[in-house]
């Protein structure tokens, strides 16, 4: 089956978006699927038009010309609607000269919308796989208002996919209960959760290099590997680290990742305490395993909003693999991840303070570091490798191409009979 893939954009831009795709398409490969992908005209940075990356095609989609210029693309409902026209025109074509029988698209929701117009012309079903909703991410970003016009007109929109889909894929049990209460029919609606390679993720000894490079030796590494955004909560993190190192000494933090809250962070730390507070950068994927077999413990302190209860991030799934203890915010996303007291800890959002009891109770005890670390992993390779995951699709698609074959052998039939 071949299946055509619309992402927003993909590797070798480095995000939870990125890997997340990556995942699938590289999985559906190895099932026998025949994944091609195509790549919105926001994944404004490629050397080709088409480029061949691990054995698969990734078309790059231009911004068409009538939007080149930077002030016209900068008007919101312009910009939406000249994506809309340049990515639905091409997936048509490539559609038609691969033969593909299935349109899967990810969000956000132009991506979507661009689908259902091109699937609708090429009278093929089409998935709409739903991760977030971009107007709750564009809150906690800073970029707009909760409930503002802008925030009304992108919500408008994802209904819009919504509704026009033939099958719906979220990524956690919060976002799906919520498109229920959106109107969205429930049977249309199936649940693909984030997911982690338990292959690549495998326990290691602490790689010696970074404990020389960082001068880890004798301390219990705190860490977090991902993108630096203000919904992350980092400033909790850091802020629990300072409070921790007034009751010891052989505490450090060990950033990995980069992103629009870096300069905050650093102001938050003051001189005298800048030796604890290590700011890797960005770990190139092939190597994050290493930074990850360093720390004791990774925390995620997300903040509280409706993009955290309702999406999953990835990365705890990483640092589970690797046998590593998490702790998270008690958020909506990370509740379907964390087992509290079981498989990691949960804490409560935006309290420094509980951070620091928890790490406190850990840092002396490295047995039961252990203990968590081997649970968190069997949860992992039961329930969130990539591998069972993926097949989640497989029916589905199937499913689809099936009803979508009789539908037009019908209504040929009525056009016949007319």
């Amino acid at each position: 089956m071949k299946v055509l893939h619309i992402l927003d954009h993909s590797l070798p831009y480095f995000s939870g978006y990125s890997f997340r795709s990556d995942y699938i398409i590289r999985t559906q490969q190895r099932l026998g699927l025949q994944p091609v992908v195509m790549t919105s005209p926001k994944h404004e940075k490629f050397s080709s038009d088409c480029e061949t990356i691990g054995g698969i095609d990734f078309y790059r989609v231009h911004w068409p010309s009538i939007s080149s210029s930077l002030k016209l693309r900068e008007v919101p409902l312009v910009r939406q609607m000249a994506c809309v026209a340049a990515l639905s025109k091409e997936i048509v074509g490539l559609a038609q000269k691969l033969e593909v029988e299935i349109i899967h698209s990810h969000s956000p929701s132009l991506n979507g919308l661009a689908a259902a117009r091109a699937a609708e012309q090429l009278k093929l079903p089409w998935l709409y796989e739903l991760r977030y909703y971009d107007e709750d991410a564009a809150v906690d970003r800073g970029k707009i208002r909760y409930n503002s016009l802008r925030y009304k007109m992108s919500q408008k929109l994802e209904q819009s996919a919504l509704k026009q889909a033939t099958r719906v894929a979220t990524i956690s049990s919060a976002l799906r209960r919520d498109l229920v209460k959106r109107g969205i029919e429930e049977s249309k609606v199936f649940e693909v959760p984030n997911g982690v390679d338990t292959d690549f993720f495998q326990p290691c000894d602490p790689n010696a290099e970074l404990i020389a490079k960082y001068g880890l030796a004798g301390h219990m590494v705190i860490g977090f590997v991902g993108s630096f955004y203000f919904f992350e909560g980092l400033e909790y993190l850091v802020d629990a680290v300072k409070l921790l190192l007034q009751k010891r000494q052989d505490v450090k933090l060990l950033l990995a990742g980069e992103g629009e809250a870096l300069d905050r962070l650093r102001e938050r730390i003051p001189e005298d305490l800048k030796g604890h507070f290590i700011f890797a950068g960005k770990v190139p994927h092939a190597e994050v395993r290493q930074y990850y077999s360093v720390m004791n413990v990774v925390v995620y302190p997300r903040v509280k909003s409706r993009l955290t209860e309702l999406t999953t991030p990835l990365k705890p799934l990483e640092a589970m693999a690797m046998e590593k203890v998490v702790i998270g915010s008690r958020v909506g996303g990370i509740r379907e991840l964390v087992k509290d007291g079981e498989t990691g800890f949960l804490v409560e959002a935006e309290n420094p303070e509980a951070i620091v009891e928890c790490l406190s109770m850990l840092a002396d005890n490295r047995e039961k570091q252990r203990e968590m670390g081997k649970r968190a992993r069997a949860f992992v390779e039961r329930d969130r490798d990539w591998h069972g995951i993926v097949k989640r699709y497989i029916n589905v698609y199937q499913g689809m191409v099936q009803a979508n074959g009789a539908a037009v052998s019908d209504n040929f039939h009525q056009k016949q009979m007319s």
